[in-house]
């Protein structure tokens, strides 16, 4: 029930109005706002995260039938939307595999992606979505990527559909369609952005 309301908060938030906000605005940044409103009510200052929206349309969710227990899966969704680095995130994955045995697919997909969308936030992505075959990539006006070396990752890739929009977002070609394919492609690409130019090494 302290979870509950943790999550949900009181008054009308437990309400028929309230069912449709987590779906709408997804689990991760709807924690985020429920914890920045609460840190707004205690009068403490929180520190600005960026939050990245990954969006990959892949199943990432926590089986009931390897955490029975409700409340425990929410407890652990809310730890791994809450990591802000691979080191908490290999420690959840540890303890899941410690109290529950080996991870099944989709649980070990959602790891995956939670250390992607880390990633995205380190280097200032605001969003990365799948469209069929093309990842979409927003960046925020202080993104931590090379501009040298995005436009050059463009042109290598430009023939199978590569661009650079206007409005600030890459758009790159996927070949993979399976889940673990679309992860290490996602994982490539980002590892191609954060790398530094030859001058800088």
């Amino acid at each position: 029930a302290a979870l509950d309301l943790e999550l949900r908060g009181a008054g009308n938030m437990l309400g028929g109005e309230q069912s449709g906000h987590i779906e709408a605005v997804g689990f991760e940044l709807y924690t985020t706002m429920l914890e920045e409103a609460v840190n707004k009510i205690k009068g403490q200052e929180s520190v600005e995260r960026p939050v990245t929206q990954l969006s990959l349309g892949i199943a990432l969710r926590i089986d009931d039938s390897y955490i029975p227990e409700e409340n425990q899966r929410l407890r652990m969704y809310k730890h791994i939307a809450g990591s802000q680095d691979e080191r908490a995130i290999a420690d959840i994955r540890a303890e899941l595999q410690d109290r529950y045995g080996d991870l099944p697919q989709n649980v070990s997909h959602l790891l995956d992606a939670a250390e992607l969308r880390v990633a995205c936030e380190r280097m200032g992505i605001s969003q990365l979505d799948r469209k069929r075959d093309q990842l979409h990539l927003r960046f925020t006006e202080k993104a931590a990527i090379e501009p040298g070396i995005l436009m050059k990752l463009v042109s290598k890739n430009a023939k199978r559909g590569a661009q650079f929009t206007p409005q600030g977002v890459l758009r790159y070609p996927l070949t993979s369609t399976d889940p673990d394919g679309i992860l290490t492609e996602v994982r490539i690409l980002l590892d191609e952005l954060a790398a530094q130019p030859a001058a800088a090494r």
